[in-house]
C-alpha cells in the first residue's frame, strides 16, 4: 500500500512539471492569476466600463465611486482612499466631475499612482458663463462627456495609450479591444444617425442637463429642469419659462434620471399634461451601449 502511494504521488509530480506547474502553484492558479493584472483604479461607471472594455481579462479596477452613489456630490471614505494604494494607473473622466480626486490620490499614499483624465482629446461644450456663475458650477464644461458614441471612442482610445504603455507587451491585445469596440460603436452610431434625421431640431426635456453631448451629436436641442452639475432646483421664473417651451413646443415627455430629484420634473409633466419616462444617465449605473440604445430608443418613442 506505501509503495502504491509513493508511486501515485511520483505521478501527480511528474503530470505537474508537464503543465509546466509545480503541485503547489497549480493549488494557487486563481490567485497568482490575479496577481498578472494590471491594478487601476476608476472613478465613476461609465469609466469604469470604458477600462474594462479595452483591458479586459489583463485589467482588475476598482472603482471608488460605487453603484448608487451620486458622482457630483461623492465625498470618499477612508476605504475609498485604500482603493488607490496598490493601483498604477487613476482613471477619471475629468472636468471636475471628481473634484475629490487630488486629496484622495494623496491620502492614498500612493506616491506612483498616476492620474489620467479621459476628457483630453474631446471636443467640449462650454457652460454658458452667465448661467454657470448663477448656479456656482464647479467647472467651465458639461462633464458629460460618455453619452457622446464619438467622445467614448476618444476616451477609449486614452485607455489604451495608457494601458499600452505600463504593459508594453499587451499593446496588440489592447489594440484588437479598442478595434473590435469601435466597429459595435459606429455601428450603433449608423443606425440612429438614420432613425433620428426626421426629427433634427426637435428638443427634449431632463431633469438635469445630463444629455448636451448626446443632442449634439444627433441633431436635438435639450432642455433641462436642473444645470450639468445638478446645481439645484430652478427658480420660479425658470420653472415658467420651462412650462411655457413644453406647452409651446408640444412636448408630451418628461425625462426623470435616476440620480435626481423628481419633484420639479414632475411638477413640470402635471402642469403640461406630459407623461414622465425614466432614463439613464449612466453615471452611476447600467451598461455603457445597451443604455446609450435604450435613451435613444425612448427619446424616439416620445417624439411620436
Amino acid at each position: 500500500m506505501k509503495k502504491r502511494l509513493i508511486v501515485l504521488s511520483a505521478m501527480v509530480v511528474t503530470l505537474a512539471i508537464a503543465a509546466g506547474c509545480s503541485p503547489k502553484s497549480a493549488a494557487q492558479t486563481g490567485s497568482e492569476g490575479d496577481s498578472t493584472k494590471i491594478k487601476v483604479s476608476t472613478s465613476i461607471n461609465p469609466v469604469d466600463q470604458i477600462v474594462k472594455i479595452v483591458g479586459k481579462d489583463k485589467v482588475e479596477t476598482s472603482r471608488v465611486v460605487p453603484e448608487g452613489s451620486e458622482p457630483h456630490d461623492f465625498e470618499p471614505k477612508i476605504k475609498d482612499m485604500s482603493l488607490l494604494s496598490e493601483a498604477s494607473l487613476m482613471f477619471i473622466n475629468g472636468l471636475e466631475i471628481e473634484p475629490w480626486v487630488e486629496k484622495a490620490v494623496t491620502n492614498s499614499g500612493n506616491k506612483n499612482l498616476k492620474i489620467v483624465d479621459l476628457s483630453e482629446g474631446i471636443d467640449l461644450i462650454p457652460l454658458d458663463p452667465a448661467e454657470a456663475a448663477k448656479e456656482e458650477a464647479p467647472g467651465e464644461y458639461d462633464p458629460h462627456i460618455w453619452l457622446s458614441l464619438d467622445a467614448i471612442l476618444v476616451m477609449a482610445q486614452n485607455v489604451e495609450k495608457e494601458l499600452s504603455a505600463i504593459s508594453p507587451e499587451d499593446t496588440d491585445y489592447f489594440k484588437e479591444n479598442l478595434e473590435g469596440f469601435r466597429v459595435e460603436v459606429e455601428a450603433l452610431k449608423a443606425e440612429y444617425k438614420e432613425k433620428f434625421k426626421p426629427y433634427a431640431g426637435q428638443a427634449f426635456v431632463t431633469g438635469h442637463a445630463a444629455f448636451g453631448y448626446m443632442t449634439r451629436e444627433i441633431g436635438l436641442v435639450q432642455k433641462a429642469v436642473e444645470g450639468p452639475f445638478q446645481e439645484g432646483e430652478p427658480t420660479p421664473q425658470k420653472l415658467e419659462d420651462l412650462i411655457d417651451f413644453v406647452r409651446s413646443e408640444g412636448i408630451t415627455t418628461i425625462f426623470l434620471e435616476d440620480q435626481s430629484s423628481p419633484k420639479v420634473s414632475e411638477t413640470l409633466a402635471r402642469e403640461t399634461g406630459s407623461v414622465t419616462v425614466v432614463i439613464n444617465p449612466l453615471e452611476s449605473s447600467g451598461e455603457l451601449l445597451s443604455t446609450i440604445r435604450e435613451t435613444y430608443d425612448k427619446i424616439l418613442e416620445s417624439f411620436k
